[in-house]
């Protein structure tokens, strides 16, 4: 209404959304923190730019009596006493920064009145603090989301177009932060869902006047713009590694490339999931592995709560599972999530990241429960094959439960083979395959006892089921795990690998399509850390050390 009204200049647009403010502001007449979300610090951020309007548009016609226009002006002082209030701005959210600009919004709506100077200082500098303190010197946000990444953007992008921020102070800063959304975004320009992302697509959704020329070409399918000029990024201080076999030249073969990312991340526990070292997949024009999603925010948890005390905010079981660690593309440890809540953030766990022979690989390392080592090596073939190593070391040596969960797209069907499993594509087959001994679980999809396994929330509100496979080591202090994921009308065959007990020193080797793959590498928080990526020809014989390896790893587990 108040669009229309500023568009037509109709004031019966006016009159009714003045009528809402005033019943509003009849319920409301105190501020009172805390006692429910009328005061909920987002929700004064974002009335307070409509109230300005209000204001404003309100002094300017006859048709708002003087009674109702001294409430409207009573309602936006209450709201600037509110956003001045320490208690309504947290610095370490995204919603510090709705109160900051709802600030500044209304000050600006307000200006002519006396004592506004101290409010629009005050704004600006919380503003500056939020620059620092929510996106890294990289350009991106500190909040474990591509979808808060582009939701802060866009209100940035607001504050500047509405001439509350200087453009030419601020446009290098939100150029960055462009650059660096453009690399969150899959080939089927969807964003990547970590965090609490949905399924959004970005073509329907973002608008804006000034672009780096990487969303912009992002943006409009590679019509317009410019690509980065390279095919793989680390945000080494933000904690993300994207990998590509290339950006298209155009619309026609966008939607065929290969994409890879990983999330190294903790900042914070705002919208952090438990999901540490998580990825997910895009290619041959499918998404693969996939991140469970958001869900939603339904029945919050108090701190004393066991779910409050393991680190969540909130209690709706699909909530729990979406957060937990089982929904990821990571290792779970004794069936339990990765600590979120009493614990010191590690910023960044991506320590690794380059390329060799055509092989695009990340290094990462963190701790869990203070007492237990996780590092994985990713290396990445586009287009040919993924390979997923972890290790795993408790510094007590206590045995655990290690167990590698991989979630895939609910468009793939999945089934279990030997000790792999298999889903089929249009024009070949995702093959998974065990590299080093480990014990295959049943792949679920949709289950809900005795735990919620196999669903992914595309959407808020809903869970949709997907497939799920896992690799198990029961019963060790330390262990490392290597999977294969490749294409081939027929399965890999695992070759003689190997991996050091520290894992220090890591061979992989199998077979495909006439021929055999080598990968080497260290560990990835050693300074001497190294990749390499060799293939040769196969010679077509299986040898005894392979056979008995193949043995070994047995039949499927029930």
């Amino acid at each position: 209404m108040l669009a229309n009204h500023s568009h037509t200049g109709e004031a019966h647009y006016l009159v009714w959304a003045v009528n809402i403010a005033l019943d509003w502001a009849r319920q409301h007449p105190v501020v009172e923190p805390d006692r429910s979300m009328a005061w909920y610090d987002m929700a004064i951020g974002l009335r307070a730019y409509k109230l300005g309007y209000l204001v404003d548009a309100a002094a300017r016609t006859d048709q708002i009596d003087h009674t109702s226009f001294a409430l409207l002006l009573s309602c936006a002082k209450l709201h600037l006493e509110a956003l001045a209030d320490a208690r309504f701005f947290a610095p370490h959210s995204n919603h510090g920064f709705y109160v900051a600009a709802g600030q500044m919004a209304l000050v600006r709506r307000l200006r002519g009145l006396p004592g506004m100077g101290p409010h629009r200082e005050q704004a600006r500098a919380r503003v500056h603090q939020l620059i620092q303190s929510q996106f890294t010197s990289t350009g991106v946000h500190r909040e474990h989301s591509p979808d808060y990444h582009k939701m802060v953007l866009n209100t940035f992008e607001g504050l500047v177009a509405s001439g509350l921020l200087d453009r030419a102070e601020f446009a290098p800063l939100i150029d960055r932060i462009q650059e660096a959304l453009a690399w969150f975004v899959l080939p089927n320009s969807r964003l990547a869902m970590f965090g609490d992302t949905i399924h959004r697509d970005v073509l329907q959704e973002h608008r804006t006047c000034a672009l780096n020329p990487a969303l912009e070409f992002v943006l409009t399918q590679g019509a317009h713009g410019k690509p980065p000029g390279d095919r793989w990024r680390s945000f080494d201080d933000a904690g993300y590694f994207v990998a590509r076999d290339r950006w298209p030249t155009g619309p026609q073969d966008y939607g065929d490339c290969s994409y890879l990312a990983q999330t190294a991340s903790f900042h914070s526990r705002v919208h952090k999931h438990a999901d540490d070292l998580s990825m997910v997949w895009y290619d041959r024009g499918h998404e693969l592995l996939v991140d469970s999603g958001k869900f939603g925010y339904p029945n919050r948890t108090t701190p004393d709560s066991e779910l409050g005390r393991a680190g969540f905010y909130y209690a709706h079981p699909s909530r729990v599972y979406v957060e937990s660690t089982r929904a990821h593309n990571t290792v779970e440890i004794d069936g339990r999530s990765y600590q979120r809540r009493g614990v010191k953030p590690y910023g960044s766990g991506l320590l690794q990241a380059g390329e060799h022979q055509g092989v695009l690989y990340s290094g990462t390392h963190v701790r869990h429960n203070k007492t237990i080592r996780h590092a994985r090596v990713l290396a990445f073939r586009p287009g040919e094959w993924l390979l997923v190593y972890a290790w795993l070391w408790d510094n007590l040596e206590q045995p655990h439960t290690y167990t590698q969960r991989f979630h895939f797209a609910p468009e793939l069907d999945l089934c279990a083979v030997g000790a792999g499993f298999e889903a089929a594509l249009p024009d070949t087959r995702l093959h998974v395959a065990p590299l080093l001994p480990a014990t295959p679980l049943d792949p679920v999809r949709g289950q809900n006892e005795p735990d919620l396994l196999g669903w992914i929330s595309r959407q808020d509100g809903e869970l949709r089921p997907c497939w799920t496979s896992a690799y198990q080591i029961n019963g060790e202090a330390s262990c490392s795990m290597a999977t294969l994921l490749g294409f081939g009308e027929r399965a890999p065959a695992p070759g003689r690998s190997t991996a050091s007990a520290r894992g220090d020193e890591v061979h992989l080797r199998w077979s495909q399509g006439g021929e055999h793959w080598e990968v080497s590498f260290g560990r990835p928080d050693r300074e001497d850390f190294h990749l390499t990526a060799g293939r040769s020809a196969a010679s077509g014989r299986t040898s005894t050390l392979e056979k008995l390896a193949g043995w070994l790893r047995g039949p499927r587990s029930s």
